[in-house]
């Protein structure tokens, strides 16, 4: 299994004796295969966070149905703002594709797809997007 960090991001929260740090961690996980899991993990400390986002994204693992590890047609998903089109490019052409989207095609082992994001570019809902859109394979 291969894990990629997508995300950290601080938050602060401020009382009356200060500030108070807290960290969230996005990662995604999955071997070249099949399966892909995404998972957020909150904590105070940022490796607990990470820590915890590598367990969750275990615990969220989806099996997708690919053909030759590549979409076999046009795919579309929604998500919140951001909407995602995939469409399935010759082995030449490689990832076309925005950065987030290509951690989530790469650590699936698929090699060439054309793509683009309409809306929201937020990262987590641009990954949240393209893993609906994968999962939308059918046999």
């Amino acid at each position: 299994m291969e894990k990629k960090l997508i995300k950290i991001h601080r938050v602060t929260k401020v009382v009356k004796g200060g500030r108070i740090f807290s960290y969230t961690a996005t990662s995604i996980i999955g071997n070249h295969k099949k399966n892909i899991g995404l998972g957020r993990g909150k904590s105070r400390e940022v490796i607990e966070s990470i820590k915890k986002s590598y367990l969750k994204a275990k615990k969220n693992l989806l099996k997708l149905n690919l053909i030759n590890n590549n979409i076999p047609y046009f795919l579309f998903a929604k998500h919140c703002a951001t909407k995602v089109l995939l469409f399935p490019a010759s082995n030449i052409v490689g990832l076309i594709a925005s950065k987030h989207i290509k951690q989530v095609l790469s650590i699936l082992g698929i090699p060439s797809v054309f793509s683009k994001i309409h809306g929201s570019t937020n990262s987590v809902n641009v990954i949240i997007c393209t893993i609906k859109a994968l999962s939308l394979v059918k046999k």
